[in-house]
């Protein structure tokens, strides 16, 4: 079998803050052993947006490039419970475990998706098994702890509670104020550290939440021509300067027009790729540019849930880093929505 490319790898940056150094330290020794990991499972539990990807995804590269043979894969669990289900439907089982059984490395995230999905959770295990008994490593991540999975086969949970379990605790102000002036040189957005100081002082949110913040305030200030300064923010933390009002309807009406197809194609459940690709704009810019909670952004696309968007979100971040024909579209999308000055 062929390793997965190292281009599927996120490339932005990642900060290491004092709240992350655990998880850090786990998965950077799974990943960089060359011997049988030990142990080799770790999952990590925290809160929607608190950077359990991110992190993971910063130090792939250091597993690709100490095992460049080695077959690996990342994926939601929702992501693995459909392609099982597909398998299942098609009478490709034996295909489907030989691929995914055979992996040295599995990244399984939001394994709480998995929720009532008894059959799935026992092609799960089994595959979890037959990877660690063949030397092989497994990083899981959920918004809970694993003592807090419901309606989970018991045996499931002692493979995760075998493993190193650790949560990850939600930003303090020196962190959030640390990860907002690295994110503002990153992105070569003009605001001071005050003013940053503003944000993080008033704002005790998740790291993705912070990235929105501070996007939509340049945003903003480039719409209005203004100056990032302490009113300016201030105004804009109170409410009283709204980035341009969109939604996940009229953001979908656009990418339709942009690639030519229709709302009801994308709404629905054709996998091919000329509906695909739109579909994941249209999931990506209503996750960067309305306020919609993942779950209300899957369900107007008639998703049962939101990894879907979770998947759709990394799939077009990783593309844009690739394609600058895909990045000129999404320039005109939203230069329609107005999000952008024209």
């Amino acid at each position: 079998m062929m390793s997965k490319p190292l281009q599927s790898v996120t490339a932005r940056p990642f900060r290491i803050f004092p709240e992350y150094q655990y998880a850090f330290t786990a998965v950077s020794q799974l990943f960089q052993t060359t011997d049988l990991p030990d142990p080799p499972l770790v999952y990590i539990y925290g809160p929607s947006g608190c950077g359990k990807s991110a992190l993971i995804n910063s130090l792939l590269p250091d597993y690709v490039n100490l095992h460049p043979e080695a077959e690996w894969n990342s994926m939601t669990a929702s992501e693995f419970a459909a392609k099982y289900a597909v398998a299942s439907k098609n009478k490709r089982i034996a295909a489907f475990q030989e691929k995914h059984r055979g992996m040295k490395l599995l990244v399984l995230e939001d394994i709480h998706s998995l929720e009532n999905r008894t059959h799935t959770q026992g092609e799960l295990l089994s595959t979890l098994d037959t990877i660690l008994k063949q030397g092989g490593a497994v990083i899981v991540t959920s918004i809970k702890p694993p003592g807090e999975l419901a309606h989970f086969q018991k045996k499931l949970i002692n493979r995760f509670h075998g493993g190193v379990c650790v949560g990850i605790a939600p930003l303090k102000y020196q962190s959030r104020l640390e990860l907002l002036k690295f994110w503002a040189d990153f992105e070569q957005i003009p605001i001071k550290e005050k003013e940053l100081a503003l944000i993080a002082r008033q704002k005790e949110c998740s790291p993705r939440e912070l990235s929105a913040i501070l996007n939509q305030l340049h945003t903003v200030s480039r719409i209005q021509q203004k100056r990032i300064e302490g009113r300016f923010v201030q105004e804009f933390l109170d409410g009283n300067l709204d980035p341009p009002r969109t939604s996940t309807a009229k953001i979908t009406r656009v990418v339709c027009r942009e690639f030519k197809t229709s709302l009801a194609q994308v709404r629905s459940a054709n996998r091919s790729q000329q509906i695909v690709l739109p579909r994941q704009c249209a999931m990506f810019l209503s996750r960067e540019l309305t306020g919609e909670s993942l779950a209300n952004i899957a369900n107007y696309f008639n998703r049962k849930n939101h990894s879907t968007v979770i998947h759709a979100c990394r799939q077009i971040q990783n593309d844009l880093e690739k394609s600058p024909g895909l990045r000129q579209q999404i320039s005109r999308i939203k230069q329609q929505l107005g999000v952008y000055p024209l």
